[in-house]
């Protein structure tokens, strides 16, 4: 981890180059995921293994900027927050499915799966996020 010294001369750190923590216990995410066929079950928790082997800096380079560019988990923000505050994004878990996630510190916690992708980018708020 990176610690960094404000004008202040306060010290913060960035967690950028460290590991990334996948959290999965968003009652949401947890529900659509008691409800996927196993195979696409099998197919997630693979993705969320080597998303925990990826930094951020990873995770953000993973991120499409042109159509037909497809990569990785192609991590893209969008421009919606959560009601705690985070900025909500999606990524793609399998070749069906991307996940609104946030990112809290290293964490990347999953909020949803969407097998229709544009409900991914589409959809509200989850009003029940804190």
């Amino acid at each position: 981890m990176s610690t960094f010294r404000r004008e202040t001369g306060e010290e913060f750190s960035s967690s950028q180059n460290q590991t990334v923590e996948v959290d999965i216990n968003f009652p949401r995410f947890l529900e659509e995921f008691e409800n996927l066929e196993l195979s696409e079950a099998d197919l997630l928790l693979k993705t969320l293994a080597r998303i925990e082997l990826m930094t951020w800096n990873d995770v953000y380079r993973s991120s499409t900027k042109s159509p037909g560019d497809k990569r990785g988990i192609n991590f893209e923000p969008l421009d919606k927050n959560t009601e705690g505050g985070p900025r909500i994004a999606t990524i793609r878990v399998t070749g069906k499915f991307r996940a609104r996630v946030c990112r809290e510190g290293r964490k990347m916690r999953l909020i949803s799966l969407h097998p229709d992708h544009d409900s991914a980018y589409s959809e509200g708020v989850d009003s029940k996020f804190q």
